[in-house]
């Protein structure tokens, strides 16, 4: 495995986008220390900005790093809310660590001080001195609340040694355990990785105004508005917002489809029917409010929405875009659609049950089990992780997912590079690529009740599947089947049928043998393509050869010439379990010994079944 995971690699230049003269900068030492001092202080300041709302310029000013600072590294008063914010922040390189216990430490003594009102501990302290009367006078007041927030660029979390000291500082400054005064948490790489590629936006929009006509409207025990909202109303909706209304659907727009032209012709010919003829939109939202004069008009209700996304409708809010005229501000709507919305404010577990809804909503039209796989989160994760590196993952296919390409890759070019990474000795998943490959997304439990991971899916695309891993493995699949089809293009007869369906187990072979998860490049360096590229041409005559040497194939003359010729045709050969897995172990066996290598163990077969 990698020494750095790849969420380390994008916190840096973010860092420096937003506070680049903005941090104050230590002076003295080489350029690398004082990279690391920037990057440290910038954590602070990203803390600040993110989870105390203040602004760049507010963030920045609060960094009192320094000698005499108490392990406090930035602080903030955020009057919106009357938040005090403590932070200390530990910039570490490998990406992987917690901070040290001694550090930890030092930040708990000197939040002690401060809350205790020792503000002499911090007198060395030239920016701590500063901002000192600003801090004592918020300390005097009453109705505020403490939040410290130890902050490191590290996959690990804290250690209960280091949480202890926090729990004990937390009974000692709070009269009772209900106490909210004072609290502690902590912000690691996955946190930061989220605030830099946008992973903790909302799902959906901040808020949204409708006006719905003829109106439902259920309190209890989920508070849900119904009724019909007019056509033009939805257009001006996605103009303005986008693909954000519909982020929380498990399918964008599909463009051009038989289901989408019968929706854009009611649309058409008889928009003033269309709620009668259309299912309509879901739609959910943190929660809404009724304004107080409508809360008894029967014929419609001004509702203001938050946190809103449309969960089912996405082809019917997509047509409407392309066919609803613009109309003018007087004028009568042409027609209505049919919506509800349900506010998740009295859930106990608001994301579990929106997921819900969001499946069964969407049963009742025809769903891919595509669209349901890229509802599962893992997805939009390294989705969010490629992002700022110029990768982009289309786990959502639409109408405007670009073809894969050097910068660009679908949940399709997923699924095959990760059933062949992830491919058994059973072959299993290597056949199913060839002749079944829907069944690799689906997320019924088909494993024991003992397995881990007991659907195809979460085996394909397990938990700790890294986004460094998944864009390698899909570089050394676009190389593989690129030589086989060329060589499928160049061959006839038997030959181009084995070339064309021979390809997942040489890609099998070749992820098996080339480790993706090898190397800590996002991108294959020159010499890893070259490599691959020569050796696919080696794998493919080698398991040529041994398809002819198992009696799957052999030659013969014809004409004077050695022609290539098949009982049964390779497209069934590749299609069939047993004799996969006869070729994969034996091609796997003929490459490990022909290079010299220590051939891996096949962990997950060896677990799991």
């Amino acid at each position: 495995m990698a020494d750095r995971p790849v969420e380390i690699l994008a916190l840096p230049p973010k860092l420096h986008q937003l506070f680049d003269q903005v941090v104050p900068l230590k002076t003295g030492g080489n350029a690398e220390a004082n990279e690391r001092d920037f990057l440290s202080r910038a954590l602070a300041a990203f803390v600040l900005h993110k989870a105390g709302g203040a602004t760049i310029e507010q963030a920045g000013a609060g960094i009192i790093d320094g000698g005499g600072d108490g392990g406090i590294d930035a602080i903030y008063h955020s009057p919106a809310t009357n938040t005090l914010w403590l932070v200390q922040s530990k910039y570490i390189h490998a990406g992987l660590s917690e901070p040290d216990l001694g550090d930890v430490t030092k930040f708990q003594a000197g939040l002690s001080n401060l809350l205790a009102g020792r503000f002499d501990a911090f007198a060395a302290n030239q920016r701590w001195n500063a901002l000192r009367p600003q801090i004592e006078a918020v300390l005097a007041g009453s109705g505020m609340l403490v939040r410290a927030v130890l902050c490191y660029s590290g996959l690990a979390l804290i250690s209960e040694d280091r949480k202890r000291l926090f729990e004990v500082l937390k009974q000692q400054v709070s009269k009772e355990p209900e106490d909210d005064y004072f609290d502690f948490q902590t912000v690691n790489l996955t946190t930061l990785n989220d605030w830099v590629t946008g992973g903790d936006d909302g799902r959906g929009i901040e808020s949204v105004d409708l006006e719905i006509h003829n109106p439902g409207w259920v309190t209890r025990p989920y508070e849900t508005v119904y009724g019909l909202v007019p056509l033009e109303r939805l257009k001006a909706l996605y103009e303005e917002h986008g693909r954000m209304l519909v982020r929380a659907n498990i399918r964008g727009f599909k463009g051009r489809t038989d289901v989408n032209e019968d929706i854009q012709k009611t649309l058409r010919e008889e928009a003033d029917h269309f709620h009668y003829l259309n299912n309509g939109l879901t739609a959910y939202c943190d929660r809404f409010e009724i304004h107080n004069l409508d809360r008894l008009n029967a014929q419609k209700k001004r509702v203001a929405a938050k946190g809103f996304a449309i969960i089912n409708g996405a082809q019917t809010l997509g047509s409407i875009a392309k066919c609803v005229a613009v109309p003018a501000d007087d004028a009568v709507p042409s027609g209505f659609a049919f919506i509800k919305i349900v506010s998740l404010e009295r859930c106990e577990d608001d994301r579990a049950f929106a997921e819900r809804i969001s499946r069964t909503a969407n049963f009742q039209n025809h769903v891919e089990l595509r669209d349901f796989a890229a509802a599962y989160p893992l997805h939009e994760q390294l989705a969010y992780t490629l992002r700022p590196h110029g990768i982009y993952y289309h786990f959502k296919i639409d109408e405007d997912t670009p073809k894969s390409d050097s910068e660009n890759f679908s949940i399709d070019d997923a699924l095959s590079a990760c059933a062949c990474l992830k491919n058994t000795n059973d072959c299993d998943f290597i056949t199913r690529v060839a002749a079944n490959r829907s069944s690799l997304l689906s997320l019924d439990l088909v494993y024991p009740e003992t397995a881990v991971l007991r659907s195809r899916h979460e085996r394909v695309f397990p938990p700790d599947l890294s986004a460094r891993t998944l864009w390698r493995a899909v570089q050394m699949q676009t190389i593989v089947l690129k030589a086989m089809g060329d060589s499928a293009k160049a061959a006839t007869g038997a030959t181009k049928a084995f070339y064309t369906y021979g390809r997942w187990i040489v890609l099998a072979v070749t992820l098996a043998r080339h480790r993706p998860e090898q190397g800590e490049a996002l991108a294959l360096t020159d010499a890893e393509k070259a490599d691959i590229s020569a050796r696919v041409s080696e794998y493919a005559e080698s398991l040529l050869a041994l398809a002819v040497s198992r009696g799957f194939a052999a030659y013969g003359d014809l004409a004077g010439q050695q022609v290539l010729t098949t009982q049964r045709d390779f497209q069934s050969v590749f299609k069939t379990q047993n004799d996969c897995r006869t070729l994969f172990s034996a091609l796997k066996a003929e490459v490990w010994q022909t290079q010299n290598a220590p051939q891996v163990i096949d962990e997950e077969a060896a677990g799991q079944s």
